[in-house]
């Protein structure tokens, strides 16, 4: 099950209360719990003031504390989650990292493509101490993962086990390839690390990583297959690389995220080729290409012109041909 969980910490007072009350009001998003709550059941009609009170009343207890709101997002790709699901996860969640006794409220939104889920709490407890928020993201995404199910530790041994089979020839593509599955690769002091789920999972020597990368042999008959399917393909499929959005909650901000085309699926589809654009400032620089078949990476260079790759066919028309050919 596919959850992944966001924390927003940097907060005074509590607008997230206001934030979730408003999408409610506006109908993109549903209140679908408040727990411990009982001293707001004498109010005939509660307005999104007396909430944020009430908790700012509890956060008062500990003067010494100064972001008070516990903010979190919950979220799946999609809708694969029902509801009734999604909610016991979020529950269960709370009470993982410590927070079933305090007030809360659960929120699902529907503005997006994939179903999300807002927990709006406070971290001082109703004797004035204060949850511990020492490691909170790491902690967040461990507990989100046993009560999904998800054995991290299986889920990496068995990624790794596909990745390293991959031929890469630079540091660039390696960082690529793990990207794609999800993982963060980058160069720390003389280290290469693989951090994911808030953990460095795996921890590769500078000199041993660059001195495999540098003994890869370009295989230059798959270069030449691929080179022939593509120059046959881009005859027949828009290359136009198209942008990919993250949208924000109603559509507050969008961000470009990687780009796609009908050729890139097609190359996919029928071959098993993944194009990955590189881009920059909302301009496609360059891309490379996973050979998924024969486990192995290509700089686009290496096959063909960026130009040609993404640009557009300047093809002869039909009654020229033939014309010709007389």
């Amino acid at each position: 099950m596919n959850t992944v969980v966001r924390l927003f910490t940097k907060a005074k007072g509590f607008p997230a209360v206001s934030y979730n009350m408003e999408k409610v009001n506006t109908g993109v998003a549903e209140l679908l719990s408040a727990r411990n709550m009982e001293l707001l059941k004498a109010y005939s009609f509660i307005r999104t003031i007396d909430i944020e009170h009430y908790f700012g009343a509890i956060s008062s207890l500990n003067a010494r504390s100064h972001f008070d709101q516990f903010h979190a997002v919950l979220s799946t790709k999609g809708s694969q989650i029902e509801q009734k699901v999604f909610l016991d996860i979020a529950h269960k969640w709370l009470e993982a990292m410590g927070y079933k006794e305090q007030p809360y409220l659960i929120f699902l939104h529907k503005d997006t493509p994939n179903r999300h889920i807002h927990i709006v709490s406070t971290d001082v407890r109703i004797d004035g101490s204060k949850i511990s928020d020492s490691f909170d993201r790491m902690r967040a995404v461990t507990e989100l993962n046993r009560i999904c199910g998800v054995d991290e530790e299986k889920l990496f041994k068995d990624d790794i086990s596909r990745l390293i089979k991959y031929r890469c020839s630079s540091t660039v593509q390696l960082k690529l390839l793990f990207n794609q599955k999800g993982y963060r690769f980058f160069s720390h002091k003389d280290n290469f690390l693989v951090r994911k789920y808030g953990k460095t999972l795996l921890r590769i020597r500078r000199d041993a990583l660059l001195e495999g990368l540098s003994a890869a042999k370009p295989d230059y008959r798959r270069t030449k297959e691929i080179q022939s399917f593509i120059s046959s393909a881009i005859l027949i499929h828009c290359r136009r690389p198209e942008p990919i959005y993250q949208l924000g909650p109603g559509g507050s901000w969008r961000k470009i995220i990687g780009y796609r085309s009908d050729l890139a699926d097609f190359l996919l589809s029928a071959a098993n080729l993944e194009v990955v654009y590189l881009f920059s400032n909302k301009t496609v620089t360059s891309f490379v290409l996973i050979d998924h078949h024969l486990a192995q990476l290509f700089a686009g260079e290496e096959l063909m012109d960026l130009q040609r790759f993404i640009g557009k066919v300047t093809q002869e028309p039909l009654i020229s041909k033939l014309q010709h050919q007389r």
